[in-house]
């Protein structure tokens, strides 16, 4: 299973513990063409390049593994963001993918959405 696909599995099986994000809003790599929610929060999966491996007679024993989620809010959101992204990095924390990186919230100037990056690292053993 890719990287982006294991985070998204947990989120899935975890959904009921992250107030105010839908499945049907979650996505890997790229937003689906028809999702053109205008209301609701938008979620992106994506990987980032692996953070390392450990060796040990001359064999891979685990990789560091790394994912990024984009937030996309509309410009005039609701609901509380920092709520649910501390609800995202508890879903993953119980499952042993850390939070390392929160860029913090900026708006973009083509679409006036408020977007959040949080990056996210786990180990995978290789045995």
């Amino acid at each position: 299973m890719t990287p982006a696909a294991y985070v998204r599995s947990v989120i899935e099986a975890k959904i009921d513990a992250i107030p105010n994000l839908s499945l049907e809003h979650v996505h890997t790599f790229m937003i689906d063409p028809s999702d053109n929610t205008k209301e609701d929060l938008i979620l992106v999966i994506s990987e980032l390049v692996d953070g390392g491996s450990s060796y040990g007679n001359d064999q891979e024993l685990d990789i560091t593994r790394q994912v990024q989620l984009i937030f996309y809010y509309p410009p005039n959101y609701e609901f509380d963001m920092s709520e649910i992204e501390k609800s995202v990095k508890q879903v993953l924390f119980d499952q042993r993918i850390r939070c390392f990186s929160d860029a913090g919230h900026v708006m973009t100037p083509d679409n006036q959405n408020i977007i959040n990056t949080l990056k996210f690292k786990y180990t995978e053993e290789e045995v």
